[in-house]
């Protein structure tokens, strides 16, 4: 018997000492992919699926019109979908929201410019408060499919319909308590009966709401990452840790809703979750759980919206400080720069002065440097490098405003709002001609200018959809009205009618190319 005893002492050392040093090898991995995913660009190919989960947020924000967003014209002209891919590292679903959020939101709040700023270089240069959050994030993992969106906004769809029958049905098997008074055999019957009944309404429900289960275990796993994390608080970011704390307290009591696994799993062969999950199948349990889990969330949208947008803040600026630290590294052959904004002025004296601006998404991209203390026409042939140049001032503004830094040696610029009218299309569906289509975009130009921030407008061949005469005309008199606003103008053209018909109110820019034996240089 001793000898027995001595065996399975060993026997379960030895499974106790594998399963730790497995947990610390895989911990050990795990960290080491994190460092060397630092500092590198992601390997990401993203569908049209993707791109609709993770602007969850951005809808929802959108819907409520509480900032000023780039509107889908701007982000497509830009294209923006591929500068998501270039640079998201994010590893949960509320940071892949967040960081596309916070690119098509810029912000005009100087104090929340430089708390984000604070925070993308606490995580550059503390490495071990970085890489404990980032073992965290990584842990948890992404959601797929994810329903943030039911987090954070209407979930009433969600709720069981019907909920007189499942309360009611609830209660059926207890009705063979009596029923044995009779005989044993009539409550036997009725247990067996109700078991049916309560069985075959459970699986149908189970169907009806797998959406909602999806949900409430999401809530729950975001709720618990919470605590994890603020686990792990770094010094330097208590701040919006301690968030994180007050939102984990007010939403906790989902964790004590009960849970849901025996809906999710079903039947395993272990007897004891088993017998478990038979009790909440003829009683109902889960959906009593189910049904109040969704309430819960129903009521507590806004926290729930905070929390994720805490833990989406943290993982999207992990993201942002990664991007920087590769621009930052030599051997990449780029460069980065704080931006300067100079929040509080009222010189006219110019609107951008930058060197040495590069394009993200163009490998071995020329820089170019970029002044403008009036508005500005581009003219060049086909080619020639305009569009690119525009499309360059654009998405360093946009850089500068959404994540503390740009693609330039030095950039100074008042706080702009961009907004373009560049890569345009007709519709068929929609019964639009490429003029149409144009006039509607520069009416939104027109619609955004206001007298509080200046807007950065950018045009590439302004209605090129017409003939050569109407054309010029038209367009020395919507560019001159622009002018008169409170803008920042770069307008690409052909027509150098423009450059003589506007050379009161207009500076001129100049591109040409050099044209080789197989090749078209700028």
């Amino acid at each position: 018997m001793s000898d027995y005893l001595i065996i399975v002492a060993i026997a379960t050392v030895i499974i106790i000492c594998t399963s730790i040093s497995r947990n610390f090898q895989r911990k050990k991995k795990l960290r080491k992919v994190i460092q060397d995913s630092w500092g590198v660009l992601p390997e990401n190919s993203f569908d049209e699926y993707d791109y609709k989960s993770f602007s969850q947020i951005y809808s929802f924000s959108k819907l409520n019109g509480s900032e000023m967003v780039i509107d889908d014209i701007t982000w497509n002209d830009l294209e923006m979908d591929r500068f998501y891919s270039l640079i998201s590292s994010t590893m949960t679903s509320m940071g892949d929201n967040v960081l596309y959020y916070l690119l098509r939101t810029p912000l005009y709040d100087k104090d929340r410019f430089f708390d984000r700023l604070e925070t993308v270089d606490y995580w550059a240069e503390n490495r071990d408060d970085r890489e404990k959050a980032q073992v965290v994030l990584a842990n948890f993992g992404k959601f797929r499919p994810s329903r943030i969106d039911v987090l954070i906004d209407k979930c009433d769809f969600l709720k069981l319909r019907n909920q007189w029958m499942f309360k009611l049905l609830t209660f059926v098997p207890i009705l063979a308590l009596p029923l044995c008074l009779f005989g044993i055999g009539y409550g036997v019957l009725w247990i067996i009966f109700s078991l049916g009944i309560n069985a075959l309404y459970h699986e149908s429900k189970v169907k009806e709401i797998h959406l909602g289960l999806e949900a409430v275990t999401q809530a729950e796993r975001i709720v618990t990452l919470a605590k994890k994390l603020y686990k792990n608080k770094p010094f330097g970011l208590n701040k919006k840790y301690e968030s994180l704390k007050t939102q984990y307290k007010k939403l906790k009591p989902i964790l004590r809703k009960g849970s849901l696994n025996s809906v999710l799993v079903g039947f395993t062969g272990n007897m004891g979750i088993d017998i478990l999950s038979l009790f909440n199948m003829v009683f109902l349990v889960d959906l009593w759980a189910y049904q109040s889990s969704i309430k819960f969330i129903e009521s507590h949208h806004e926290d729930f919206a905070c929390l994720i947008e805490v833990i989406g803040e943290i993982d999207a600026t992990l993201s942002i400080a990664s991007y920087r630290a590769y621009l930052s590294d030599e051997k990449n052959n780029a460069i980065c720069c704080k931006p300067d904004i100079l929040w509080n002025t009222t010189s006219h004296d110019f609107n951008i002065c930058a060197e040495d601006v590069m394009h993200p998404l163009i490998k071995e991209c020329i820089p170019n440097p970029i002044y403008s203390t009036k508005p500005i026409l581009v003219t060049g042939s086909n080619a020639s490098g305009k569009s690119t140049y525009l499309k360059t001032i654009v998405i360093n503004t946009l850089m500068a405003h959404t994540m503390g830094f740009c693609l330039a040696k030095k950039w100074v610029s008042k706080p702009l709002f961009p907004i373009t009218s560049m890569a345009l299309r007709d519709s068929v569906i929609n019964g639009e001609s490429y003029f149409i289509a144009e006039i509607k975009s520069l009416k939104r130009i027109f619609s955004m200018v206001n007298s509080d921030l200046t807007c950065l407008c950018v045009i590439d061949e302004v209605l090129r959809g017409t003939n050569t005469v109407e054309r010029i005309a038209a367009s020395s008199q919507l560019l001159y009205a622009l002018a008169n606003k409170n803008t920042c103008i770069f307008a690409a053209t052909h027509d150098i009618e423009l450059t003589y018909i506007l050379s009161d109110v207009f500076a001129n820019k100049h591109f040409e190319e050099i044209i080789s034996d197989d090749d078209i240089k700028i």
